[in-house]
């Protein structure tokens, strides 16, 4: 595991490299964008299915923060100039993961919505994008920003690829890309029934805090039922907490439900997602009990919900065994190994979950769902057998 860059909110007194770029970044979120044309704007976009959150690698374009820099200089700006430098100087060393989670949230690079309704969602977007980074800044947690795992990814034709790294005891988990860069950390919490999902590694010791996870998944004790919620839910972010959903469920992202059917001669795992709709502009519908949303397990079927179904294995004689085709992947046979496809769709497969060695295994997943969804769906096959 490579080491990670230390985000600008670890650095005292806002000096240092860091804190250059997390100045560099948040005057790019807040002006820089509006000013980019809209061919550059779609050169920040990730550019690989198999890597969509390193779009900079082997680029002789340098980062997407260079970029933008380089496009607002052209306006005059001295004091960015200077900074850029600075930046470009140590790029090397700072252009992994922390820059690239900054400029998502500004530029809400995942999603793709059509040219008219990026131009009406454009001034929002960047509002909302724009206070959670400076709120995140102050509170000294800048890469803490949950807005961007809970929407859905960009659209592609292909299966975005990533690979979760399981713990030998099984009861931890890391979401690495497919070229290995950090993404998210799950711990199993056996004795509370639940999964808390954090956006640092655990090995960050100055960053890391256990008691404080951006999402959290619990299951019943027969564990065929499990409930994923944000802990800082999006409409009830600037609220105050006794008008919050803190205390009535929580903003909820994924229900999902398993059970086990007979397939040829063998028993399949059977797993059925819920998660939250779509508007039109590609945005999630945000599932808070303040706004009238009932319990996303018993709600009825409506376009403001999304359903999943596992595509099931067929029993393949030659092998006696039951077999899914992993397109791209070269799976090792187990219980875990999962696809999902929407209801209507059940041919189109939206996520798959392979094993790849002993504690390796691939998640690939597409539009519509999130990178917490596909990790949660992943993390709930824990007792699979």
């Amino acid at each position: 595991m490579p080491e990670l860059p230390v985000p600008a909110a670890a650095v005292r007194n806002g000096h240092g490299h860091s804190a250059d770029c997390g100045r560099m970044l948040l005057a790019a979120a807040l002006g820089a964008h509006s000013k980019l044309s809209p061919a550059n704007q779609s050169r920040l976009a990730p550019s690989s299915p198999t890597s969509p959150f390193s779009p900079w690698q082997k680029s002789s374009e340098g980062t997407p923060a260079r970029r933008v820099a380089d496009e607002y200089m052209e306006d005059g700006d001295a004091r960015l100039q200077k900074e850029s430098d600075q930046v470009k100087q140590d790029g090397e060393e700072q252009k992994a993961g922390f820059g690239w989670y900054l400029m998502r949230s500004a530029l809400n690079g995942l999603r793709s919505p059509s040219k008219q309704d990026a131009e009406q969602e454009q001034p929002r977007v960047q509002k909302n994008h724009s206070l959670d980074l400076m709120e995140s800044m102050e509170e000294g947690h800048a890469h803490e920003i949950t807005t961007d795992f809970v929407v859905p990814l960009r659209r592609s034709s292909k299966l975005w690829r990533f690979r979760v790294l399981r713990s030998e005891d099984k009861l931890s988990a890391r979401l690495v890309t497919d070229a290995g860069d950090f993404l998210m950390y799950a711990s199993v919490r056996l004795e509370a029934h639940r999964i808390d999902f954090h956006l640092y590694d655990s090995c960050q010791k100055d960053l890391f805090n256990p008691a404080r996870p951006a999402f959290t998944m619990s299951f019943n004790s027969s564990r065929d039922e499990w409930r994923l919620v944000a802990e800082q839910c999006q409409a009830c972010h600037y609220v105050p907490p006794h008008l919050s959903c803190a205390a009535h469920g929580k903003q909820q992202v994924a229900v999902i439900k398993h059970r086990q059917a007979a397939v040829g001669e063998g028993i399949s795992n059977i797993m059925e997602v819920r998660i939250p709709g779509l508007y039109q502009n590609d945005t999630s519908v945000i599932w808070c009990p303040m706004l009238g949303m009932p319990d996303l397990a018993d709600a009825e079927e409506s376009n403001e919900i999304q359903q999943l179904i596992t595509r099931k294995p067929v029993w393949n004689e030659q092998v006696q065994s039951l077999v899914l085709d992993f397109k791209g992947r070269n799976i090792v046979s187990s219980a875990k190994n999962f696809q999902l496809a929407l209801r209507q769709k059940p041919q189109h497969v939206i996520c798959q979950y392979g094993k790849l060695g002993p504690t390796n295994f691939g998640l690939d997943f597409r539009y519509p769902m999130s990178v917490i969804q596909a990790f949660g769906a992943a993390m709930s096959t824990l007792f699979w057998t």
